[in-house]
């Protein structure tokens, strides 16, 4: 049976890809894996850009670097029964697989172990420049993948 990945994230979601990737894993009567990555480094910027601002005095706790990472999760999971349902209803299998780390870095990894045989990941947009200067996860991912991506951009 032929495997689709909907690549979920922290800041990766749209319902653009959701849509496209379950009419895709309808019509090729294709497995749908739902892979959401708890990026952890979003939280470190997210603390550091406060403490920058001047919202948070001194070095933000480990304990406020907990609650930002469990409300993303707590978002990916709602998200994720919300496609689960939907899929249901449209008598797709689907299976969610929950990771933690670095984007690209968790994505080949499960790519790798569940042999998909397409991607469906969401690009935010951004410009060009900042893309130039500070690289782009997508198109990384593109280039190691070794399967066909479809980018859907936001």
């Amino acid at each position: 049976m032929k495997k689709i990945l909907l690549l979920l994230s922290t800041t990766r979601e749209s319902p653009k890809s959701i849509s496209t990737a379950l009419d895709i894993a309808g019509k090729q009567q294709a497995e749908l894996v739902i892979l959401f990555i708890l990026d952890y480094e979003l939280s470190q910027s997210i603390t550091e850009r406060l403490t920058q601002e001047g919202w948070i005095g001194g070095k933000a706790t480990e304990e406020l670097h907990h609650a930002i990472l469990k409300e993303y999760f707590t978002q990916g999971k709602l998200k994720i029964v919300d496609i689960e349902e939907q899929a249901r209803k449209n008598n797709i299998p689907c299976r969610p697989v929950y990771c933690w780390g670095k984007f690209v870095e968790v994505a080949l990894k499960v790519i790798k172990k569940e042999q998909v045989d397409l991607i469906i990941v969401t690009r935010r947009k951004r410009s060009n420049l900042s893309r130039f200067i500070f690289g782009s996860p997508v198109a990384e991912l593109k280039e190691k993948a070794g399967c066909e991506i479809m980018i859907i951009d936001e």
